[in-house]
C-alpha cells in the first residue's frame, strides 16, 4: 500500500534511528525508485527533522551513511552488485538531509536516478544537444621529426621507432622499449587535449598518467647522468630507480616552468600545473622529492603537498601543506571527481577539462561550497543533476557551452 507524506516521514526518522523493520525498508526502497519519489520532497522531509532534531555531528552522518549504504545494497537478504554510495551536498546544507539526496552508483551509473522524474527540470534547450559524454582515454603522440600521431585511433603494436627505442601502443598505454644506446638524444612529446586522458611507460620503466589538458615531453632514451623532463596541465609519476655505469642513482627532474623543478630518485607523486589554478601543487605519496623554485628549495615527506603561486613561480616562498588528503589529490586517475571543499569554480574547471566544455556564468559566480565524490565516467547531464542539489542550475548550449546561473 502506499504511504502517506507523514507515513514517510516517519519512515525517515526510523531510519535516522535505526530501527527500520524490514516491511518498512522495503517499503522505502520501493518509494525512493518510483516515479512518486521526489528527490526535493525527501530532502525537505529531513530538513524538517533536523529542525526538530538538531543537526548531527559527523560520527551520525557517517553511521547513516552506513546504514544507507547495507539497506541499499540487499535484496531479499541477498548481496547485490556492489553500490557505491556517493553524499553530495552543499558543504553549509544539513549533511542528513543530503544523505537521503545521495547518489549513488552502479557501475558508474545512478541507481536512484536511472528513470525521468515526472516533471524533470530541463538541462538543454530545445534543439541542442542532449547530453555530453564523459571524457575518455587517448592522446596525440608528437614524435622528434614533428608528425603527430593520434594514438586513440590506433590499435596495438609498434606505432614508431625512435633513437633506439621501439615505441608500442600495448591496451591503452605508450610504451618505450630501448633496443640500444641511443647515438643523439630526441624527444617526444604526448599531450592530452580536453576530454582525454593517457597513460605511458618511458624507457626507464618510469609509469606516467595524464589528466586532461595536460602534456608530458621526455626523450626516447634517457642518455647521459640524468632524466629530464617537462610537464604542463596534471601528471602522476611512479619513477623507477636508475643507475648509471658507476652505480650511483640517476636522479630523475621534471620542469614545470623556467623556475620550478622537482627533483626525485625514485617516488610517486602527482603534479597540478595549470595555468587557471592559483597554484602550483606538486603532492608526494610515497619516497622523497625536492621541491626547486628559483633559489628556493624544499624537501616533501610522504602526504606533504608544496604549493608555489602559479603567477609568481621562482619568486614567492613554497608553502608546505600536511597531512593533505591524498584520495582527493588521486581522485582523477582513480576515476572519480572529488569535490571536497571545492568551490564552484573549482568544479566548473574540472568540468571544463573533462567534459571540453566552454564555462559561462549567466548571472556572476554563485559563492557555493561542495563535498562529495561523482564518478567520472558519468555523462555531464547526470553530473549536473547530482550539483543541482545544491542550488544552482545549468543550461547546456551548442558547441558545448555550459552556462551557469543561480
Amino acid at each position: 500500500m502506499a504511504y502517506t507524506p507523514d507515513q514517510y516521514k516517519e519512515l525517515f526518522q526510523r531510519l535516522i534511528n535505526s530501527s527500520l523493520s524490514p516491511g518498512d525498508t522495503q517499503q522505502l526502497l520501493d518509494w525512493l525508485g518510483s516515479n512518486d519519489h521526489d528527490p526535493v520532497a525527501a530532502e525537505l522531509i529531513l530538513k524538517q527533522l533536523a529542525v526538530a532534531d538538531g543537526r548531527p555531528d559527523e560520527a551520525a552522518m557517517q553511521a547513516l551513511e552506513a546504514r544507507l549504504h547495507n539497506i541499499l545494497t540487499l535484496d531479499n537478504g541477498e548481496q547485490t552488485a556492489e553500490v557505491a554510495v556517493i553524499p553530495f551536498y552543499r558543504k553549509t546544507g544539513w549533511r542528513v538531509a543530503a544523505a537521503v539526496a545521495v547518489l549513488l552508483t552502479v557501475a558508474g551509473l545512478y541507481l536512484l536516478i536511472n528513470r525521468k522524474p515526472a516533471t524533470p527540470a530541463p538541462l538543454v534547450q530545445t534543439n541542442t544537444p542532449a547530453d555530453i559524454a564523459p571524457g575518455r582515454e587517448g592522446a596525440i603522440l608528437e614524435l622528434s621529426d614533428g608528425r603527430k600521431l593520434v594514438l586513440d585511433s590506433l590499435g596495438n603494436g609498434m606505432v614508431a621507432t625512435q633513437e633506439g627505442s621501439a615505441v608500442v601502443l600495448n591496451n591503452g598505454e605508450l610504451q618505450y622499449r630501448s633496443a640500444s644506446n641511443a647515438s643523439e638524444i630526441v624527444y617526444n612529446t604526448v599531450s592530452t587535449p580536453k576530454g582525454r586522458q593517457f597513460r605511458l611507460q618511458l624507457a626507464d620503466g618510469t609509469k606516467v598518467w595524464l589528466n586532461a589538458a595536460s602534456s608530458l615531453r621526455y626523450p626516447a632514451v634517457f642518455a647521459g647522468n640524468e632524466r629530464l623532463v617537462e610537464v604542463t596541465g596534471e601528471v602522476y609519476f611512479e619513477v623507477a630507480k636508475q643507475a648509471d655505469e658507476s652505480g650511483k642513482r640517476k636522479p630523475f627532474r621534471v620542469k614545470i616552468n623556467d623556475q620550478t623543478q622537482v627533483e626525485v630518485l625514485g617516488t610517486h607523486f602527482n603534479i597540478n600545473s595549470y595555468a587557471d589554478e592559483a597554484s602550483i601543487n606538486t603532492t608526494l605519496l610515497e619516497g622523497s622529492v625536492r621541491i626547486v623554485n628559483g633559489q628556493q628549495n624544499t624537501l616533501l615527506q610522504p602526504g606533504q603537498q608544496a604549493q608555489i603561486n602559479g603567477k609568481s613561480a621562482g619568486t614567492k616562498a613554497i608553502r608546505v601543506v600536511n597531512d593533505v588528503a591524498l584520495d582527493k589529490v588521486m581522485a582523477w586517475k582513480d576515476g572519480l571527481f572529488d569535490f571536497q571543499d571545492a568551490s564552484l569554480e573549482e568544479v566548473m574547471r574540472q568540468l571544463e577539462r573533462w567534459y571540453d566544455l566552454e564555462i559561462v556564468y549567466e548571472k556572476g559566480i554563485p559563492k557555493l561550497e561542495f563535498v562529495g565524490k561523482m564518478g567520472r565516467d558519468l555523462s555531464l547531464a547526470n553530473v549536473l543533476r547530482g550539483l543541482e542539489m545544491s542550488n544552482v542550475h545549468f543550461r547546456i548550449e551548442e558547441g558545448r557551452r555550459l552556462v551557469v546561473f543561480p
